[in-house]
């Protein structure tokens, strides 16, 4: 991962590891890697015997500090996740010190089915309950973390009460959170914080890095799906999604011309894998498009711009569709005009 995130490290370490901001905010898509940056960090700020050596040091991983942290018991941070959480965007792990192994990206075997996600948030308790912890002193006489996961899940009591606590916490708290939406954060919350943002890889380093994760040959196709994010691809091998994503990006690739037949294929493919959300296959009807777009020669006319708005009017909807079949046969006929895949008799009846 550290050719993935050299340029963040280099912008975090900059001034040297006792220079860090004491309210850190890691921003971008899901699957980028935020999670095991700031796991790695953490090890860093808690490590009792840091070895200096390369771009960024290493933990001991002998001392009490590094001891503690493996075995999820460190006295001195504290983890904050959404209720009914079940790892959102490939990075958030259980709400424990060292989030139980989040040290180790790679997939060694297919683990069980997620859970569907519930509505979740972190509460105002979740916050209050951090203020005995900021404000009592370190029971290592050294740093004290707080880790907070999926940080837009917020709500407005919540934050506010965690912007209460940025405004003057002691010398040795530090903050870190992670969000995929910086928007849904209050912007006073934002202001406080240091923000570290998270990019895309170049497409040869995130194949490097699956490669490097021991992934079946192929999967660097997934990465279509995924956005360019490689840990996604890397948590839907976790998951036992790689078949009916595969099968996605099959109709992808072969759409054929008939939207009521694509429409179909989608259907079945819903209907049979469970894990399959209507809300993934929307944003990933709308990414095929925009590369089909990109590699198509044909100019944009006003039937492609109208296919545009009607994937942007399926996207609002998607959530609770009426009829699954009837919204898929919109979202593919849309898709299909937005990229120039429809007859003339196909636009005039669509």
């Amino acid at each position: 991962m550290l050719s993935m995130h050299e340029s963040q490290w280099r912008e975090l370490l900059s001034l040297g590891l006792e220079r860090l901001p004491h309210a850190l905010l890691l921003t971008g898509a899901a699957g980028l890697g935020k999670r095991q940056f700031a796991d790695q960090l953490v090890r860093l700020m808690l490590c009792e015997r840091i070895v200096t050596s390369g771009l960024v040091p290493s933990c001991c991983g002998d001392c009490d500090g590094c001891r503690w942290l493996a075995s999820s018991s460190h006295p001195d941070v504290r983890y904050v996740s959404p209720d009914n959480d079940d790892g959102d965007d490939a990075e958030a792990v259980s709400n424990s010190a060292e989030g139980k192994g989040a040290e180790a990206a790679a997939p060694s075997s297919i683990k069980a089915k997620p859970k569907k996600r519930a509505n979740s948030s972190i509460k105002v308790a979740a916050i209050r309950a951090l203020e005995e912890f900021v404000f009592v002193g370190s029971h290592r006489q050294g740093r004290r973390v707080i880790f907070v996961t999926d940080a837009d899940a917020m709500n407005n009591i919540a934050a506010n009460a965690l912007l209460k606590v940025l405004e003057e916490p002691p010398a040795n708290v530090y903050f870190i959170l992670i969000t995929s939406r910086p928007d849904r954060l209050l912007r006073t919350l934002r202001s406080r914080c240091r923000q570290l943002g998270f990019v895309r890889p170049q497409p040869a380093a995130a194949i490097d890095y699956l490669r490097s994760l021991g992934l079946p040959k192929g999967s660097e196709a997934l990465l279509a799906l995924a956005g360019g994010a490689p840990l996604q691809v890397a948590r839907w091998h976790e998951t036992g999604q790689i078949d009916g994503l595969k099968t996605l990006l099959q109709t992808f690739q072969n759409p054929g011309t008939n939207p009521l037949i694509l429409a179909g294929r989608w259907d079945d493919l819903l209907k049979k894998d469970g894990n399959l959300r209507m809300e993934f296959l929307v944003e990933a009807v709308q990414r095929w498009t925009v590369d089909a777009a990109l590699k198509s020669s044909a100019q944009l006319d006003s039937g492609a711009f109208g296919g545009w708005r009607g994937l942007l009017q399926c996207r609002r909807a998607a959530t609770h569709p009426l009829n699954q079949l009837l919204f898929l046969e919109e979202l593919a006929s849309h898709a299909m005009r937005a990229t120039g895949k429809l007859t003339s008799q196909q636009r005039v009846m669509a």
